[in-house]
């Protein structure tokens, strides 16, 4: 090869990765990013952040057991294990933007109801359907709708994207409050569905599920008129070919949805127990709850950060180096928090809280590509999520048997040493058929 050829070939390799790592996404670009963020602002709140104040709403209103409640919303919870392989399987069948629409009209009703059925079993039922349609908008559509129009910077538009479901922690909660103080508890819960209606429109109107669809090309890279018009017809010509079957055989499938599992244990084991782990220090409630509403915020640019790593360093490195970010501020934890550590704590807790939805989905979608990532997500998500159920349990056995948070925290950096061995292990090679690029 000339030395002109290997010149022009590294200077094509530098812009490519340039091109990655800028945020031109268009102006179609940025309005799939507005929805999928608005989407995970919506469902993050509606099944974890809301809880703070639905339950005490419920309890106060209908006069039920507020321990009660909280054990239910467990089990209910595991409807969006469900969600993940029943929303791709329509997804696959019917768009990302059917099943969005549809998420959005059932999740809507479900959760405007939950202020009128007044009883354990009405709370039940509804949080599953809640559950069920949220996972299916937020966390399966909306990721599908992102890798398609963003094959080559998916990993940076979550990284704008995931912001919103940070945004969610610090803002969800203060916006039902208003809406129960507003209109009353049965007539509050209303004030979300109000939101998710006006999203209906929103996606009815500007998305779709190709950008080619709109004559806009994937990550609005420069394309001809007849370049798009060839890709969109490649586009609804694609047919995947892998069954659900091959995926499970896959280990990169399995140890996607085991590493990242593993991850989100991580996550729900120090934000459940960081607000009692703050208490035990001696801080009062609303100061140790203030300090999780400013770690929210502090996460919010680090969602872009964090998009902006695994489109500069790749999905995989990115993701390892991630997990370990985590086990430092686990390996803070383990010890005697005092001022100092316990801020260092809480900024890492903060700067990382939209890295994992990102990471998760983008290692997926970077193994396969465009139109074979909704099956493979439907495949790699319920095994996640089964994992992340486990994360309760292990957090008490550790609390009740092993010395406390010490013990605890120890348990969690053992599942962030094995989690990144597993990612290191993953083949991230795309699994090329025809019109997945």
């Amino acid at each position: 090869m000339s030395e002109i050829a290997v010149n022009r070939s590294v200077l094509e390799t530098t812009l490519s990765g340039a091109f990655e790592r800028r945020s031109n996404f268009g102006a179609h670009g940025w309005s799939i990013i507005l929805i999928e963020a608005a989407l995970l602002w919506i469902s993050s709140g509606s099944v974890v952040h809301g809880l703070n104040i639905i339950l005490p709403a419920l309890t106060a209103t209908y006069s039920l057991d507020n321990t009660r409640l909280l054990a239910l919303a467990t089990p209910a919870s595991w409807a969006s294990i469900l969600a993940g392989l029943v929303g791709a399987w329509v997804c696959a069948h019917m768009g990302p933007k059917f099943l969005i629409l549809l998420s959005l009209t059932g999740g809507g009703i479900a959760f405007g109801l939950l202020g009128t059925w007044g009883s354990t079993t009405g709370f039940f039922i509804l949080f599953s359907i809640v559950c069920f349609f949220d996972t299916c908008l937020a966390y399966i559509g909306g990721p599908t709708l992102v890798t398609s129009w963003f094959p080559r910077k998916k990993g940076l538009a979550f990284g704008w994207a995931t912001m919103g479901q940070t945004f969610s922690t610090a803002t969800y909660v203060p916006y039902v409050a208003f809406c129960f103080a507003t209109f009353g508890i049965q007539r509050g819960f209303w004030g979300i569905t109000f939101l998710m209606a006006v999203m209906a429109v929103v996606v009815w109107r500007f998305a779709a599920d190709t950008p080619e669809a709109l004559g806009c090309a994937p990550d609005n890279m420069p394309m001809s008129p007849e370049e798009i018009d060839r890709s969109r017809r490649d586009q609804e010509a694609f047919v995947d070919p892998i069954t659900v079957r091959q995926l499970l055989g896959m280990r990169d499938v399995w140890f996607m949805g085991l590493a990242f599992g593993g991850l989100y244990i991580i996550i729900v084991g120090l934000l459940s127990q960081f607000v009692a782990r703050l208490i035990a220090m001696g801080y009062p409630l609303n100061t140790a709850i203030l300090y999780m509403s400013i770690a929210a915020i502090i996460g919010v640019p680090g969602a872009y950060m964090w998009g902006w790593l695994s489109q500069k360093l790749g999905v995989k490195a990115c993701a390892m180096l991630y997990l370990g970010w985590y086990a430092v501020a686990l390996a803070i934890n383990i010890f005697e928090l005092n001022t100092v550590t316990m801020w260092i704590s809480l900024v890492m807790i903060g700067e990382a809280l939209g890295g994992a939805t990102n990471l998760s989905m983008s290692i997926v979608a970077e193994k396969f590509p465009r139109g074979a990532f909704v099956k493979a997500w439907g495949v790699v998500n319920p095994i996640q999520s089964i994992v992340r159920c486990c994360a309760f349990a292990i957090l008490a056995f550790g609390l009740t048997y092993l010395g406390g948070f010490r013990g605890a925290y120890s348990i969690l950096l053992g599942i962030a040493l094995i989690s990144m061995f597993l990612l290191w292990l993953i083949d991230t090679t795309p699994v090329r058929t025809t019109a997945m690029t």
